[in-house]
């Protein structure tokens, strides 16, 4: 898909339903790797929050002005082992599945690196499950390498 094909703007407030139906597709297609996941009432963002917070920017994409995606990047306060003092979490990166391989997603990250580099952050970091290797496929091809693994154990 071509970038003028896709829209990318900023979340408003009107945007809060489909985001939080959007919200339980990825929390679906996300519950099978990891079987701690509540089976109903299970949320991952505050999307009011999100949409408000000056230190994350929330995208929207659109085709043909139907929202087809989210992602958002907020700056935060890097861990202090680090040797740099703020980064940018990306997250909530979901492509509706008929618009999947059309590099939607890509236009997206993008996106929010741009805006993140503008705020003078050059270290980006996101969580991705081990199993969902179409996802950490996807941001390999963007330039992401492994860095961390989180074990669990649940007894």
């Amino acid at each position: 898909m071509l970038k003028n094909e896709v829209k990318i703007r900023e979340a408003v407030t009107e945007d809060t339903d489909y985001l939080y139906r959007i919200e339980q597709k990825l929390i679906n297609e996300e519950r099978p790797y990891n079987a701690s996941t509540k089976e109903t009432n299970a949320k991952y963002y505050e999307i009011e929050k999100l949409i408000a917070d000056e230190k994350t920017l929330l995208l929207i994409a659109e085709v043909e002005k139907i929202r087809v995606g989210s992602g958002y990047a907020q700056i935060r306060k890097s861990k202090n082992y680090l040797n740099h003092k703020n980064e940018a979490y990306l997250n909530f990166m979901y492509v509706e599945s008929e618009y999947r391989g059309r590099g939607i997603n890509r236009i997206i990250v993008n996106d929010l690196i741009s805006w993140s580099r503008s705020k003078g952050i050059r270290n980006f970091y996101l969580d991705v499950y081990s199993g969902n290797v179409s996802a950490i496929s996807a941001y390999k091809k963007i330039g992401f390498t492994e860095s961390l693994i989180e074990m669990k154990l649940s007894l």
